[in-house]
């Protein structure tokens, strides 16, 4: 499974907004400066973002975007599920009416242990555990 250019380039935008974000929304050209994404492509993503409830906007002077929730209250999975059009590793984990072989299929088990595994991993890391990491290492970029 890949994770979409939309999906890591949302990622770091996110990461870039809860870093320089200082009490006022932040604008969202200075994040696409900052992280080399394109004006345009940052606007779809943050659009499907803010629709979800991750992100809020502000319009007119002094008008951007923030976090809508605490960065300990935003995990992974929230974004990914957002962003991608499917985390499944197998079509027959989410629909299991989507394979005639289902009922018999010896390897579809292990199909749902991974993709679960894989959903609560994700479930389990928050942009605060990211941002604290950052700081820790002290990194110069994210």
């Amino acid at each position: 499974m890949l994770i979409s250019t939309r999906t890591r380039y949302g990622l770091r935008a996110i990461l870039d907004l809860a870093l320089h974000y200082s009490g006022k929304p932040v604008f969202l050209k200075d994040i696409a400066l900052r992280e080399g994404i394109s004006r345009r492509y940052l606007e779809n993503i943050f659009t499907k973002l803010r629709t979800a409830g991750i992100l809020k906007s502000s319009k007119g002077r002094g008008g951007g975007f923030c976090l809508a929730r605490d960065p300990a209250h935003i995990n992974l999975l929230d974004i990914i599920e957002v962003l991608e059009n499917n985390l499944a590793f197998s079509s027959c984990t989410e629909d299991p009416s989507s394979c005639e072989r289902q009922e018999k299929c010896i390897s579809r088990e292990a199909w749902v242990s991974i993709n679960e595994s894989f959903k609560n991993s994700l479930d389990s890391i928050t942009i605060a555990d990211l941002i604290k990491n950052h700081a820790r290492k002290n990194l110069v970029s994210v």
